[in-house]
């Protein structure tokens, strides 16, 4: 039986996991994983940057695959300190720019000729320059910090106000640990936004479902950005979804293949879809959460296929088959998020299996952050908690799955939005 270690602990690594079971083929490990994660999920007590114990622990457990769920491991260079123990799905640390730096990201889009957002770009020396910028700006009108912010760096500024006092709170480092010291200004927009996804081995890839991911905090596309409050899958047509591999998939892959630096590892494209056409609003270097939620159940490939693929470089010939029907997820969180998360009341737990993951036909969950509080009982330890998901034969049926699954798992202090998937 070959072996897979996921490194993470959220919704996403949950969801990598609970594919990787479902296969009865792969002996599942997650690093440091948490409390909600199940056996025969084995927990390993080793943190996300604790690199000479990974190291151990794969040489010692003759590790096949490592799969790198969150970004900040990636930036710092994951990849590079252990793909040679192991076949790793995750890009190497120079490739990381293309989510690390929103301004060396936005450099490369223009320079290969991708369709995005007009931007300028302002870092602390100029802070005079962008303030003055704002002030003279049509409005709305788009505010990115630069570096990793956990999916929170984005405002979209009605008022020059707004978007100043954001602005000086980025470039005094003040915000995002100090990540918005370079700030993007781009125009806004209008249009839907889509979650695309790829796996890249170097040579070829293989699309995954496309999804709609919800940002905003409060119903109705509302309040500040988060993480990710809930999504569905799939969405638009194969004619779009091919329209996006021409303008959006080809040149990115080739452009980085011709500089030398070949794309290995999943790769989010966070769209854009303006009157029919496709615009890169950024990249991730990763899966997305909470969209790995819904894609990794409707993908039909199995989890040790597409590895095996990825290791032997023909994912091009792997076709891509996902199952009939849509999938709906609904992200809970506790009071104050994004903010201020706080900690929630106690979550006791129904019989759950698939590794905690299995609630009841066609519904799932992936939990995220929460600790053991015993008798089984997790205890919400702040933010994003669980994601709720629920399959069905239309988006509907899926939807009324994934809300239906919420009553379930309550605890005080919870809070989701109720218009996911709705229209």
């Amino acid at each position: 039986m070959e072996k897979v270690l996921i490194v993470g602990r959220g919704g996403r690594e949950h969801a990598l996991a609970h594919k990787a079971l479902r296969t009865g083929r792969l002996q599942v490990f997650v690093a440091p994983g948490n409390a909600g994660m199940l056996p025969p999920i084995e927990r390993v007590p080793i943190q996300e940057d604790h690199i000479a114990a990974l190291r151990d622990f794969i040489k010692l457990q003759k590790i096949d695959y490592v799969i790198i769920g969150p970004e900040l491991p990636l930036a710092r260079g994951i990849f590079d300190d252990l793909h040679d123990l192991s076949t790793v799905i995750g890009p190497p640390q120079k490739l990381s720019f293309l989510e690390a730096s929103k301004a060396k990201a936005k450099q490369f889009l223009e320079s290969a000729g991708i369709p995005t957002a007009a931007a300028m770009i302002f870092d602390q020396a100029r802070q005079a320059e962008a303030e003055a910028y704002l002030r003279g700006a049509s409005y709305p009108i788009v505010l990115k910090a630069s570096g990793l912010a956990g999916g929170k760096g984005v405002l979209v500024a009605t008022s020059v106000e707004e978007a100043l006092s954001f602005a000086r709170s980025c470039l005094r480092g003040e915000r995002f640990d100090g990540a918005g010291q370079t700030l993007l200004i781009e125009e806004f927009l209008e249009g839907e936004e889509r979650s695309v996804f790829l796996l890249a081995d170097g040579k070829g890839y293989m699309l995954l479902p496309p999804a709609k991911d919800y940002k905003r905090l409060l119903n109705g596309d509302q309040g500040p950005n988060t993480g990710g409050m809930g999504v569905y899958a799939p969405v638009d047509s194969p004619e779009w979804l091919a329209l996006v591999q021409e303008r959006i998939i080809e040149p990115t892959l080739s452009t980085l293949k011709k500089a030398g630096t070949p794309y290995h590892g999943f790769l989010y494209l966070g769209l854009m879809k303006v009157a029919g056409e496709p615009y890169v609003l950024e990249y991730n270097v990763r899966l997305g959460d909470p969209e790995a939620q819904v894609i990794l159940p409707l993908l039909a490939i199995e989890m040790d296929e597409l590895l095996y693929y990825y290791r032997i470089q023909k994912l091009s010939e792997l076709k891509p088959r996902t199952h009939e029907g849509y999938a709906v997820g609904v992200v809970t969180a506790t009071a104050g998020y994004p903010e201020t998360p706080q900690q929630g009341g106690p979550l006791h737990l129904p019989p759950l299996e698939e590794g905690g993951s299995r609630l009841q036909e066609k519904t799932y969950v992936y939990w995220a952050g929460v600790a053991s509080a015993g008798n089984r009982t997790l205890l919400p330890t702040g933010g994003r908690t669980y994601t709720l998901v629920g399959l069905g034969d239309t988006l509907a049926e899926a939807r009324k799955r994934a809300y239906e699954g919420l009553e379930q798992l309550p605890f005080e202090g919870r809070y989701y939005r109720t218009d996911i998937a709705a229209s």
